[in-house]
């Protein structure tokens, strides 16, 4: 399920697709982004694995 985007900071992503076709939103779970402390849900990893391949295989054909 996706997350709610008003509810997320600015992405890395924001200061390179004006020069590239790019992606964002397939980063796991978690609390503390970048900062001291910061956790991560690796309960979620197989679905985001699973996710970003088929999208990866999506887009190759």
């Amino acid at each position: 399920m996706a997350g709610d985007p008003g509810s997320r900071g600015g992405g890395d992503i924001a200061y390179v697709a004006q020069y590239l076709d790019c992606l964002d939103g397939l980063g796991a779970p978690g609390k503390g982004a970048h900062a001291p402390g910061e956790t991560i849900n690796l309960k979620e990893f197989p679905k985001l694995v699973e996710r970003t391949a088929l999208m990866i295989y999506r887009l190759t054909r």
